[in-house]
């Protein structure tokens, strides 16, 4: 596999646009210029729980004795998850999601930005490729997108106001529920062929 298009998967998975929502909600009751901050320091924190998972990762599932099949299907499983949430959000939710204190790496960083979906496929694609170096590389290009768009989500909320956020959330939904359907595929491939 190619660097862009494993950087793309990856950010994809990390469905910055689509998390826009769930962030705002969760530092709206914040300053205008704290919640800057925040979003800018959870989407770093991000990036550095992608990396160190990248190399725990694949220690762990060898510890566990997980197959790679076992890790596409749950990856699957939880991307669809997320996606439908997001094709049909419950607007309740959202409205108590405001935090009384300032998220520190939890629930931001993880598990909104780098979840299961992202940790799951860091593990398939680095026992795919056999890799580091390239998966790094493209979790580097990914955040390269990730970072900037996380960062601008307090503004994005100004100018997009909720309808247009939802819009955005909905459609990155159906992106994800297609990438969803690739891994559970590819995990049932790799369980009835052996490769």
């Amino acid at each position: 596999m190619d660097l862009f298009p494993l950087a793309l998967n990856f950010f994809l998975i990390a469905n910055p646009i689509g998390n826009i929502p769930t962030v705002v909600a969760l530092v709206k009751d914040f300053p205008f210029e704290r919640q800057r901050k925040i979003v800018f320091r959870e989407s770093i924190f991000s990036f550095l729980v992608a990396i160190g998972f990248q190399f725990v990762g694949s220690e762990l599932l060898n510890y566990l004795h997980i197959e790679s099949y076992t890790v596409s299907i749950t990856g699957g499983l939880l991307l669809l998850l997320v996606a439908l949430g997001m094709i049909f959000p419950q607007e309740e939710p959202k409205e108590s999601m405001a935090m009384k204190r300032e998220p520190f790496l939890v629930p931001i960083a993880t598990p909104i930005i780098t979840g299961g979906g992202v940790m799951s496929s860091i593990m398939i694609y680095s026992s795919l490729t056999q890799n580091p170096l390239l998966v790094s590389s493209a979790l580097v290009v990914a955040w390269c997108g990730v970072i900037p768009i996380i960062s601008l989500a307090p503004y994005l909320k100004k100018v997009l106001g909720d309808r247009g956020l939802l819009a955005l959330e909905q459609f990155m939904g159906m992106i994800l529920a297609l990438l969803s359907m690739k891994l559970l595929v590819q995990g049932f491939r790799i369980f009835l062929t052996g490769s």
